[in-house]
């Protein structure tokens, strides 16, 4: 929920490590063009929901209405400017950027901070590959409005007992009458309270496999009267205020509310997973840079015994190692990204064995690098680093949250190693 307060300077290292491409420095200075004129003003507005370790709640525990309405504002402008889901087909209102042009765009916007910034893209919360395999039906009330950021969803996989395994879950969708009837738990959903849209995983066929499973859309407003419903506030150890539980008994849908097939649903997931996972690289490289800039004017400020504290060889070699650690992540990002490029595009699905295995690698590697960064972060900054309230603090717990989302570090491994030959 914190942001940054100055524009990393010109000289600053890390700039002039990678040349923008020349084809997106118009967008990158659109993203520059949006911050400064819709979201820092709303930020500086709501320097009072910022201010305290909980200001930015209500009574709840929920994301405060203001920062919502905020949050909204911005996904609003960016998807009139067509940056909101640039990296979506243009035959539903994306600009066709791939992954490798994303990571450019991505690593902009998140290079400012953790206060509003991010809802300038698409997230879980908004236009995201499934929109891709949405059909034409769906095209009015769903997709345009999502890409646009008229509107808000949230994605529903995670369930109380059933997370990175899907063959675990227990939510269930079957057919009665030409309807399908829905009933689970969701559990950790991102988004829980305020979208306007459902997107649901569900078993529809039991037992077969990567055709067991199929997506339901529908909106959320109309169907809180039909067996919809949301439960208690997951308060994640950042207090997002937007995680939490939904439920769904006895849901009649319709059955054009499926995206993509019926039974067709697993590779839709996978291709949201993989955006996911290497949407890593953009997040972490921006958040990252950030928190290196924050170490050196940390090290070269701060004066203890007569000198700075980054004189001391061990401080410098903390910053030094942060460097390392972002130019490893971000290199292979850019890598892989490439790859999938070519031919692309980036969400086809299935994947190959050897993409799998360089996307877990990206999200690894990503996830670990960053999480170091910030772990140094915080240890640089002493006293003034573990307080709740801080940039620095936020981006550490968000480093560490990072590590489970989209498959913990532990199954990216899995799928790394399966990737090389080694079934377990």
């Amino acid at each position: 929920m914190y942001y940054r307060e100055m524009a990393l300077p010109d000289d600053f290292p890390t700039a002039g490590d990678f040349s923008v491409p020349e084809h997106l420095v118009g967008t990158l200075a659109e993203v520059d063009q949006l911050y400064a004129t819709v979201v820092a003003p709303l930020e500086e507005s709501l320097a009072h929901r910022f201010a305290g370790v909980d200001d930015y709640l209500d009574t709840d525990g929920r994301l405060h209405p203001e920062i919502w309405e905020a949050r909204r504002h911005i996904m609003r402008a960016s998807g009139a400017a067509g940056l909101y889901g640039a990296f979506l087909p243009s035959r539903i209102g994306g600009r066709d950027y791939d992954r490798e042009d994303m990571l450019w765009v991505e690593e902009r916007v998140y290079s400012y901070g953790l206060r509003l910034n991010p809802a300038l893209l698409s997230w879980s919360e908004g236009a995201t590959p499934r929109v891709i395999f949405a059909h034409d039906h769906h095209r009015d009330e769903f997709t345009l409005p999502l890409v646009r950021g008229e509107k808000t969803a949230f994605h529903a996989i995670t369930e109380p007992g059933a997370g990175s395994n899907l063959f675990d879950m227990k939510t269930n969708a079957v057919q009665r009458d030409g309807d399908w009837v829905l009933n689970g738990h969701k559990a950790y959903i991102t988004n829980a309270f305020e979208a306007d849209v459902a997107q649901v995983l569900a078993v529809t066929h039991p037992g077969n496999g990567r055709r067991s499973f199929t997506y339901f859309q529908f909106d959320t407003h109309e169907a809180r009267s039909r067996g919809f419903s949301t439960g208690k506030v997951y308060q994640t150890m950042f207090n997002d205020g937007i995680t939490g539980e939904v439920m769904f008994d006895d849901l009649v849908l319709p059955a054009d509310s499926v995206i993509g097939e019926v039974g067709g649903a697993f590779d839709i997931a996978m291709a949201s997973i993989n955006w996911t996972r290497m949407r890593r690289g953009g997040m972490c490289s921006g958040w990252g840079q950030l928190l290196i800039h924050r170490m050196v004017e940390r090290a070269r400020s701060r004066v203890i015994g007569g000198k700075p504290l980054g004189a001391n060889q061990g401080i410098a070699w903390m910053v030094a190692d942060s460097y390392a650690d972002w130019m490893m992540a971000r290199s292979l990002s850019l890598s892989v990204a490439h790859e999938l490029d070519h031919p692309g595009p980036w969400w086809k699905t299935p994947r190959p064995r050897e993409e799998i295995r360089k996307i877990s690698a990206v999200k690894l590697t990503n996830d670990e690098c960053f999480y170091r960064i910030a772990d140094r972060a915080l240890q640089l900054h002493g006293a003034a680093g573990v307080m709740r309230d801080t940039e620095i603090n936020k981006l550490f717990q968000l480093a560490r949250n990072f590590r489970i989302p989209g498959g913990a570090d532990e199954v990216q491994r899995n799928s790394i190693a399966e990737g090389l030959g080694l079934r377990f």
